[in-house]
């Protein structure tokens, strides 16, 4: 009889420790952050003899930022800063610019496809710089930016 009941004892301080062991160890994956993808570099689209260019200059985590540029053929053209984040495929941020002897500001989405950026389109909010819904742009293909070696165009 006090045999069976070591043998209990031991049975159950083994399953005990072997509990223990079981749940104490980390069961849940950690999950590291995944990595950043550099978006460096100069992005290029023609549409007919119009030129555009995105040259991203700087990237630290998810902001960015760079130069815009919209070189039409026989109407006014417009350069200047683009600044703003990238998360999940998004590049979207508030392009600075002068045209026709203005300072403007206005918001600029693009979808990250590839080696490419496509440029998105949408409702403005009341005052036309800023998209009124970001989740709600069209991606027209006919403004894919592909990637380029340099900027020199």
């Amino acid at each position: 009889m006090i045999n069976n009941i070591k043998m209990i004892l031991i049975a159950v301080f083994v399953i005990l420790i072997g509990g223990f062991l079981y749940f104490s160890k980390n069961t849940t994956p950690t999950l590291e952050p995944a990595p950043q993808v550099s978006i460096k570099g100069c992005y290029v689209s023609h549409l007919m003899k119009d030129v555009y260019t995105l040259n991203v200059q700087s990237q630290q985590g998810e902001t960015f930022t760079g130069i815009l540029s919209f070189k039409n053929f026989e109407k006014d053209s417009s350069s200047g800063t683009y600044i703003g984040t990238y998360k999940n495929g998004i590049l979207l941020g508030n392009y600075s610019f002068k045209s026709e002897g203005m300072d403007s500001v206005m918001e600029v989405i693009f979808k990250k496809s590839g080696d490419t950026f496509v440029r998105g389109f949408g409702n403005m909010d009341s005052t036309g710089t800023h998209f009124a819904d970001p989740n709600n742009v069209t991606f027209d293909s006919s403004q894919t930016f592909t990637f380029m070696a340099n900027c020199t165009i």
